[in-house]
């Protein structure tokens, strides 16, 4: 899923439908629950398709611990439950390539994604406020709290993501900006697209410019701000729970100024 605006975590990505013989949901009249199951091709994380830095892959001997977060197909899926009153909640899991039990352990791991808020409208002019709680199992170290704010006009958005606390992947104040756009054309061809830009704090428990693992050169400072990358795509309902698309990620930089490599992504999604 990607509440993470997101997103996302995520953002536009890759994937292959998985049918589900699941039954219909159950919910009040003035609520929607809803699922979807996807099998993504690739799964890149907020414009990271290449690497956060090399440095990590040789330091650690881990070869698959950095990035993307799945450079071969991932299984995910969610639930999103939406009352009319504005509030929303939702759970989004992916498989990843690498392991969080241990460095040199490729065993295959999990990410959760939580989250809940409130989101409204004014005319034309919509809000949201809302957090996420990132968990990576089995790491402990790697989970993240992140709050979100954003608004938006007609079809065009702006939103702020902010990490609550240090974690493996990110310091606390660290905050993911998007600025959103996303129309149906005709044919009932939808197009969206992505301008994804971050704001760094330097030095963190975990990531940091004197940390070996983190870094090439432990002497190099860590960027304060970075653009991160541009996402448009297309998706077309093929029947009336399957949806199929294609994405191209134009790369930009990380944290280290680390460029990142242009990828394309296709994606086909299973929605009950």
């Amino acid at each position: 899923m990607n509440v993470r605006v997101s997103g996302s975590k995520k953002m536009l990505i890759a994937g292959i439908s998985v049918a589900s013989a699941m039954g219909a949901f159950s919910s009040p009249a003035n609520a929607d629950l809803t699922g979807h199951l996807d099998l993504a091709s690739k799964y890149y994380l907020r414009g990271i398709t290449t690497t956060y830095n090399p440095a990590s892959v040789g330091a650690l001997g881990n070869a698959h611990g950095d990035a993307p977060e799945n450079d071969g197909p991932a299984f995910q899926g969610g639930l999103d439950y939406a009352h009319s009153s504005g509030f929303y909640a939702g759970w989004w899991f992916s498989t990843l390539s690498y392991s969080y039990k241990t460095f040199t352990d490729q065993g295959v791991s999990m990410e959760h994604d939580l989250y809940a808020g409130y989101a409204s409208k004014v005319g034309d002019i919509g809000y949201k406020v809302g957090f996420t709680r990132y968990q990576y199992v089995p790491s402990k170290n790697a989970t993240g709290w992140e709050t979100l704010v954003g608004v938006s006009y007609k079809d065009f958005g702006l939103n702020a993501q902010t990490l609550l606390n240090d974690n493996t992947w990110g310091n606390k104040g660290d905050t993911y900006w998007t600025a959103t756009y996303a129309t149906t054309l005709p044919m009932d061809i939808g197009f969206n697209a992505t301008l994804g830009y971050y704001t760094y704090t330097k030095t963190g428990k975990f990531v940091n410019a004197d940390n070996i693992v983190l870094t090439t050169n432990p002497s190099d400072s860590v960027a304060s701000s970075a653009f991160r990358h541009v996402t448009v795509g297309v998706t077309y309902p093929f029947m009336k729970n399957l949806t199929g698309g294609v994405s191209y990620i134009i790369g930009g930089k990380n944290r280290y100024d680390v460029s990142q490599d242009n990828k394309f992504v296709g994606s086909l999604s299973y929605t009950f």
